[in-house]
């Protein structure tokens, strides 16, 4: 297409003159004047993949479930620290008491003494095996560190320009192995509390159903980690009870017979 053929040409193109024009064009002399439009680029196209937002969001629950499971296992290990060492404690006092004042004692009320020593004592035995099997403070410590990586896996995520999908995959091998390698999970309770505890709305509840349901599961996941310690701490009293409630005084036993 020369000049004389298109005396105006379109915005954009590029008018060369024989002389000026590009060296790839030029063949040997003159050549009249042409017009070249301009260079375009390829367009592609930038929007990602619906994955990759799936996937952060799920990796944010994850995340939260894991770090408030971790939470919820020291708690855990501090109450049933608390506990051994109080029922161990009360169990000993009562034997020392018992043998201390004795003479003082009926032999009634001094065989309901020894009852809830012995139930004590073999409370804190079974009771300090089986918390010492579950590990509560090794557990919370791997899913601590699982959901640490899970969080910077998630950052590296976001700030990957994922193109297809196909780009997702090395992102769900890593993530297979992090939670391959970490061998407690989070309880339903945990990604509950998760799917809560964020700033994102959630579907089905408005703002104040959802600040509720939020503070309702925390209070049940408080209550089911911290209840069955204090009933522990208080079964050797509770067995006492039910002996003196039971069992019926001797003969002689009361004061003025």
């Amino acid at each position: 297409m020369t000049t004389d053929s298109l005396k105006t040409p379109p915005q954009g193109w590029h008018v060369y003159a024989a002389d000026t024009g590009p060296p790839s064009r030029r063949v040997g002399g003159a050549q009249p004047s042409y017009v070249v439009p301009p260079y375009a680029e390829p367009s592609y196209e930038r929007r990602e993949p619906e994955q990759k937002a799936k996937l952060l969001k799920d990796w944010q629950f994850v995340k939260r479930a894991r770090f408030h499971a971790a939470d919820r296992l020291e708690k855990r290990n501090f109450w049933s620290l608390i506990t051994l060492s109080s029922v161990a404690l009360y169990g000993g006092l009562l034997t020392v008491f018992v043998l201390i004042f004795k003479d003082s004692l009926t032999p009634h009320v001094r065989s309901i003494f020894d009852w809830m020593s012995a139930v004590a004592s073999w409370l804190t035995l079974t009771f300090s095996l089986t918390e010492q099997i579950k590990n509560y403070n090794g557990k919370a410590r791997e899913l601590h560190d699982c959901a640490r990586r899970v969080n910077d896996l998630r950052k590296r995520l976001e700030a990957t320009p994922i193109p297809t999908s196909q780009a997702l995959i090395p992102f769900l091998r890593e993530y297979d192995m992090i939670v391959s390698e970490c061998e407690p999970n989070h309880d339903a309770l945990d990604f509950e509390v998760a799917r809560f505890d964020g700033r994102e709305p959630v579907s089905g509840y408005s703002r104040e159903q959802k600040m509720r349901r939020r503070a309702a599961l925390k209070a049940w996941s408080k209550i089911k980690t911290i209840a069955p310690y204090i009933l522990m701490s208080g079964a050797p009293a509770l067995a006492g009870l039910i002996a003196y409630a039971l069992l019926p005084l001797p003969p002689g036993a009361l004061p003025g017979n």
